[in-house]
Formats: C-alpha cells, sequence, structure tokens
C-alpha cells in the first residue's frame, strides 16, 4: 500500500526539511531502519508491535524516494484545481479530445507570455505535510521500553567492565586505564539511553556508538539468561530485569511526563512548498496537459484543458 508524504516525513523522522540536502538522505534512511529494524521488538512477544515494525521497514525505501524526489524538485505539490467544477466548460469528451491538440498548441505559444506577465496568477502555500506530534514519540518510545534495556545493559556492561578493571589493575596500571574509560563509556551509552528521545538531539555518531556499547551489555544478559541451569541462577540474571522495570515506572514515566508537559503540542516535519498557479491551475499541472498525448488523456484531464484554454488564451487580449 503506497504511503503519503506526510507519512513519508514521519517514518523518517524530518524535524525540518529546510535543513536537509539530498545528501543526508542515506543517512537518514540508515537511522530510520535501526529505528525500525523488527529485531528491536522481537523480544517483546507482540505480534501486532512486530507486525507493525515490519510494515514501517518495508516502507522506509519508499519514503525515502519520495523526499527525495521533493528535494531534487520532482515531487509536485498540491491539487490540480481547486474549487472549479462550476468553471469547467464540460463539453462532451469525444469532442474535446478531437481539439485537444489544437488546445495545446495554442497554450504552448502564449505559455511564456502567460509566465512572463503573471496572467491569472496567484502564488498558494501548500501543505505538504502537516507533521507529527513530539509527544506521540515519546509515548511510542515509552511503549517499546527503550530505557528498560538501557538499564538492563547499564547492569551487565557494567558488571563486565568492573570486573575487567580489577582484573587488568593486577597486571598493568595502562590496561586498568583503558578497561576503566571503556567502563565509562558503556556506563555513559546506557544513561543517554535512558533519557527521553536521545535520538533526536545526539549527533548519529554518537547515537551508534551508544548503541553498540546498549547492545553490548544486552548481548550479556541474553547469554546470562541462556546459560542459566538452575532456577535460583535465573532468579538472580532476571533481578535487573525487574529493577528495570521498577526504574521505568518510578522515575521514567515521570520523566517523560514531564518532557510530554515541555513539548506541549508542539509539531515538527511540517513541510511546506509555495506553488504557482495560473487560472486556479498549478503550473506543473499545466505543463502536464499542454504536452501529454490528448490519446492517453483522462476524462478529468481533457476538461482540465478546456478550463485552461478558455481562461488563459485570452491573454494578449487582455494585457
Amino acid at each position: 500500500m503506497a504511503i503519503t508524504f506526510d507519512q513519508a516525513i514521519e517514518l523518517l523522522e524530518i524535524t525540518d526539511i529546510s535543513k536537509i540536502s539530498i545528501e543526508n538522505i542515506p543517512q537518514i534512511v540508515k537511522k530510520a531502519k535501526k529505528r525500525w529494524h523488527p529485531d528491536n521488538v522481537t523480544h517483546l512477544n507482540d505480534p501486532v508491535l512486530i507486525q507493525e515494525y515490519n510494515t514501517k521497514f518495508q516502507e522506509i525505501d519508499e519514503a525515502s524516494q519520495m523526499v527525495s524526489s521533493f528535494l531534487e524538485g520532482t515531487y509536485q505539490s498540491g491539487q490540480a484545481f481547486t474549487n472549479t467544477d462550476n468553471k469547467v466548460n464540460r463539453q462532451p469528451e469525444d469532442i474535446i479530445r478531437e481539439n485537444a491538440n489544437e488546445m495545446q498548441e495554442t497554450l504552448r505559444g502564449l505559455w511564456s507570455l502567460i509566465k512572463e506577465k503573471r496572467y491569472k496568477w496567484t502564488l498558494k502555500e501548500v501543505i505538504l505535510s502537516d507533521g507529527y506530534k513530539l509527544t506521540n514519540i515519546l509515548n511510542e518510545d515509552f511503549k517499546e521500553d527503550i530505557a528498560k534495556l538501557s538499564v538492563i545493559s547499564f547492569f551487565y556492561g557494567c558488571l563486565l567492565f568492573g570486573l575487567l578493571v580489577i582484573i587488568t589493575g593486577l597486571f598493568s596500571p595502562v590496561l586498568r586505564t583503558i578497561t576503566g574509560i571503556i567502563w565509562f563509556l558503556q556506563a555513559l551509552a546506557c544513561i543517554i539511553g535512558f533519557l527521553p528521545l536521545s535520538r533526536f538531539w545526539l549527533p548519529t555518531i554518537v547515537q551508534e556508538i551508544m548503541f553498540k556499547f546498549i547492545n553490548f551489555g544486552l548481548a550479556i544478559y541474553n547469554w546470562a539468561s541462556d546459560s542459566a541451569s538452575h532456577w535460583l541462577v535465573e532468579i538472580l540474571v532476571q533481578v535487573p530485569v525487574l529493577f528495570a522495570y521498577l526504574i521505568k515506572y518510578v522515575i521514567l514515566f515521570p520523566l517523560y511526563e514531564l518532557a510530554k508537559a515541555i513539548v506541549g503540542e508542539k509539531i515538527v516535519g511540517v513541510v511546506k512548498q509555495n506553488v504557482n498557479y495560473y487560472a486556479e491551475a498549478a503550473e506543473w499541472y499545466i505543463d502536464e496537459l499542454i504536452t501529454k498525448d490528448p490519446l492517453t488523456m483522462s476524462s478529468d484531464e481533457l476538461f482540465h484543458l478546456s478550463y485552461v484554454n478558455s481562461e488563459l488564451s485570452d491573454v494578449q487580449s487582455k494585457i
């Protein structure tokens, strides 16, 4: 199912399209695919959420192509006509088609003059995307337990690196310093991952490093969980998970509520474009009407061509 431009903007989490260029698209796509990779939620065993991630992940390429077309100037915005039904001279379709070539030739000959003199011209601001609320993203992050996973990773990552600091310190102060730095980075990465919407305000390179440290800690947890052969060991392994749930609802919930109060009803990702209209028809659409083969035109296109011709062909007598 095709997505809309509005959905593409939200899926790629573009907050201000005026600040990105076509060169940024690969990085944006990479970030979106990390965000919506189905592996991120498989541990939740929620079929509905997993299906949502699968769908979003598959739509990313289409969304990137749509945004790329917009940045290249080839994505056409707005409706071809606004409120023109009463103005169109709706002759029978076959008669209009017979005369379409002549109308196209007339308009092609006058098109440069019409644009130069701005005959029946208006400039309209067209909204391509209504944007999306940051509060919705906050709600999604809280539901998906991103922070809970950071807490689990913090515990297991810090435990391992803490032991390495002690062991390496027995052999070399230099090795102890190196492992100590890694221990600090592991802890810092998990703390940052705990913060609401960190992926919005963190540089991409920092996010990538953060995810690597968090995934490292989670890998240790998964290994410990799979290796537990006794129920008592399994309980000990799961203690950090219970602690993470406690942190989520005692600390994180108020933190997210505070963040939502701060952002309020703020909407990001709104995309607008100024479009030239002539006789209530968008410039790009008129370009199509005067060049398209009449035999392949739809009924609406034929009636639109007839309307544009009746409205603009008298430009020489009016200026």
